[in-house]
């Protein structure tokens, strides 16, 4: 079965809970789809430069520190050592450029189709170690286990060697595959593959995949950054037009604004009843225009505020 969308082509199903082997790293995309359509996973090496990644270490680590550094302002991070700084979009074009690498656009539309969107940018570290591995799960899990199609992708670019000691995932290679009776209840987290990936690479596997954070034994930071895409009729993880910077929505591409949610999918995802640039009057994708007033009640003209961090006030 194909899915119409994109060019996903769906694998045998298996008939038991096999777990299959972890795929080999490759720097060929090719190679990676198949991995990721086989496999539910796949490993691209020597995707980052030694140069991006001190950068990328350095920009990350001083961005927790400035918000550790907020006080009360500060998100709340949870309980657990393992923490995620959420909302990337506004802190720097170093992880908005995450989103238009090649090796992003290859496997996310491959999976998801050209039309795919930005579900959240996110940075993932540990402060400590950690007790035991995280809850196994599936990333796709408010779709129907039953939906025979990824609906999103998970694409880590990795800061740190990834090794069992320093908590490096666990996956279940296969389990996209596996009876339906299989992926509605996870599996123990010992009978899956704790992976082994040098930094540098990029980690992906898809929204029905089995997997969870293994326990970080050493305490090392262990960081990466996750560009998680989903398929544009699935609500994205971070609302992507509330939460982002207007200056960023206005300064970006055409191909970032897309991304993040500016531009239509069919009939989903509109502005209407206000004046906007591309203004959708039939059916078709177009992009969409921030609009300077929306027309409330009589035709009142209501502004709308900008969300900026600095500049001019509404």
């Amino acid at each position: 079965m194909k899915e119409g969308q994109s060019g996903y082509v769906a694998p045998e199903p298996l008939t038991k809970p096999d777990v299959l082997p972890l795929p080999a790293g490759t720097t060929n995309m090719t190679t990676a789809r198949e991995s990721l359509r086989e496999l539910g996973c796949c490993i691209v090496t020597d995707v980052l430069s030694p140069a991006e990644i001190q950068d990328l270490k350095t920009k990350m680590d001083a961005q927790y520190e400035a918000e550790q550094r907020l006080g009360e302002l500060c998100p709340d991070r949870g309980s657990s050592n393992k923490i995620v700084i959420p909302n990337l979009v506004n802190k720097g074009e170093h992880y908005l450029d995450l989103i238009t690498r090649e090796e992003t656009e290859a496997l996310a539309s491959f999976m998801l189709g050209k039309n795919w969107l930005l579900s959240s940018l996110t940075a993932h570290m540990f402060t400590g170690t950690t007790p035991g591995e995280e809850l196994v799960h599936r990333d796709q899990g408010q779709v129907p286990a039953s939906v025979e199609f990824p609906a999103l992708l998970n694409l880590f670019y990795l800061l740190d060697d990834f090794t069992p000691e320093r908590g490096s995932t666990v996956v279940f290679p296969g389990s996209h595959r596996w009876p339906l009776e299989h992926r509605v209840h996870p599996p123990k987290p010992s009978l899956g593959h704790q992976v082994t990936i040098p930094a540098g690479s990029l980690f992906a596997f898809e929204g029905r995949l089995w997997h969870a954070t293994g326990a970080n034994q050493s305490g090392h930071r262990r960081r990466a950054l996750s560009v998680f895409c989903s398929a544009p009729w699935l609500r994205q993880q971070e609302n992507a037009l509330a939460s982002t910077a207007r200056h960023v929505l206005e300064s970006s591409s055409s191909q970032l604004q897309a991304r993040l949610g500016l531009k239509t999918y069919g009939t989903l995802g509109n502005v209407n009843g206000t004046r906007v640039t591309n203004q959708r009057v039939a059916f078709g994708s177009v992009d969409v225009g921030l609009p300077d007033y929306l027309i409330g009640e009589n035709a009142e003209l209501i502004p709308m505020g900008r969300n900026e961090i600095s500049g001019d006030n509404p």
